[in-house]
């Protein structure tokens, strides 16, 4: 009553083609996602889809964001559809599912010669002495699970083939909520750092509606750049995760594609950069710290002007390698210094000061995400195993045996006739004629 109830109140969301009908709107959207650029500022929007030439004729900037196109994932009616979609997949898994699989389980008797007519296969042989325990010998050799009541045999295999669809729909459900919490509850910070520099998270570029900055307190201990055949090869970044009173609680040395994870936080390294050197006056017993400028044409390179009390240099920096090119006032090259060195006998080259770029994001929704992306592969796979059933009717004079399966009727009808050749090589040693 209960079941007959629910299919009344659910029966619309558990129709197949409104199932595909919200999948399919949703992968139009989602692609329209990927077409249209996320989260960007709203002049971008405005240089790039220009009201006076819109794209496809109605895409211009005020469309995009008037429908929330620009955050597509995170929109009301975007999170809508994912719930509707995971009401389908429930009403559908209730209303279709867990019947055909609990009917699945139950075994029940062709009592009568007229059911097997129906049958993909079915056959009539004439009954000898012991025909039906050879039959069942035979079923089970098949790996059936037999049931028998007096002279009727019903077998199954292949159950798994039943559960997988409600794994799938399972599976799909999982990837829904993920999808939905990582909507809501997510957040990506960027934050460019000097060497020795203690922080918190605070510039986030991307956050959730119910996502508050975890507080978590980093020290950047130490970055480097390594190099092969003069070219960066790989870039280096030792923090070190506090406590409230500022101690040590982790100590980890991030790279390109090896993050620090914390309390489901994750720290990538995402880029770097030079931020100053630092010179000490020999004389004046000073340190001094210069700022560096990047240099508009070449990649990774810097400059930066000291003043002496005789003249001027300039100070050329090509990547990270603790040496730089030395010039007059007039372009004159005078040389190659090392840090440790001393530049015209006034300033002691003592450090550079580098930065280090680092990504921060939190999703809580990626292992649910991934756990449904996984398990949709192993269970699609196992949904297209063959359910199949075998039955067996045997009176007085004749024996009837027939089968069915949901898919793979080939493989059925080679295993079919198989069995049968079987029995009436049997039937043969025992000089007996098949009807």
């Amino acid at each position: 009553m209960k079941l007959f109830k629910f299919q009344q109140t659910f029966g619309f969301f558990a129709k197949f083609k409104f199932g595909i009908s919200i999948l399919a709107i949703i992968a139009l959207f989602s692609s329209l996602g990927s077409f249209i650029e996320q989260d960007e500022n709203i002049e971008f929007y405005k240089e790039n889809y220009a009201i006076d030439k819109p794209i496809y004729g109605f895409i211009t900037w005020k469309s995009i964001t008037f429908l929330g196109l620009d955050h597509i994932y995170t929109t009301w009616w975007f999170l809508s559809l994912l719930i509707i979609l995971g009401i389908s997949l429930v009403s559908c898994t209730f209303t279709r599912q867990f019947p055909l699989l609990s009917i699945s389980k139950e075994y029940f008797f062709r009592k009568k010669k007229t059911s097997f007519l129906p049958l993909p296969f079915s056959i009539k042989l004439q009954t000898i002495y012991f025909l039906k325990e050879y039959i069942l010998l035979q079923i089970q050799n098949l790996n059936f699970y037999v049931y028998q009541t007096k002279n009727f045999l019903y077998g199954y295999k292949g159950l798994i083939g039943r559960i997988s669809p409600i794994l799938v729909h399972l599976s799909l459900i999982l990837i829904l909520l993920g999808s939905g919490l990582g909507a809501l509850k997510n957040f990506k910070a960027q934050e460019i750092l000097p060497k020795g520099e203690l922080f918190h998270i605070q510039n986030p570029i991307k956050i959730g509606s119910y996502t508050p900055l975890p507080s978590i307190s980093t020290r950047v201990n130490d970055f480097w750049v390594e190099y092969e055949n003069k070219r960066v090869h790989q870039f280096y970044s030792n923090l070190s995760v506090l406590d409230k009173f500022g101690n040590e609680i982790k100590n980890f040395t991030i790279s390109v594609n090896n993050p620090l994870r914390y309390q489901n936080v994750d720290f990538y390294q995402s880029d770097w950069n030079l931020l100053g050197i630092r010179l000490q006056d020999i004389k004046e017993n000073k340190i001094y710290e210069y700022p560096l400028f990047s240099l508009n044409k070449v990649n990774k390179s810097w400059i930066t002007w000291i003043k002496g009390n005789i003249e001027d240099y300039t100070l050329i920096f090509n990547n990270l390698d603790n040496t730089c090119l030395i010039y007059n006032q007039e372009g004159k090259y005078l040389g190659i210094k090392n840090i440790g060195e001393l530049i015209n006998n006034q300033f002691l080259f003592i450090d550079i000061i580098p930065s280090t770029g680092l990504l921060i994001k939190y999703d809580p929704s990626i292992p649910l995400i991934y756990g449904g992306f996984g398990l949709l592969i192993i269970t699609t796979i196992l949904s297209y195993l063959p359910y199949t059933q075998i039955w067996v009717f045997e009176n007085n004079s004749n024996s009837w045996i027939g089968s069915l399966t949901n898919r793979g009727k080939i493989q059925l009808e080679i295993e079919f006739e198989n069995l049968i050749r079987r029995i009436e090589n049997n039937l043969v040693k025992n000089n007996l004629k098949r009807y």
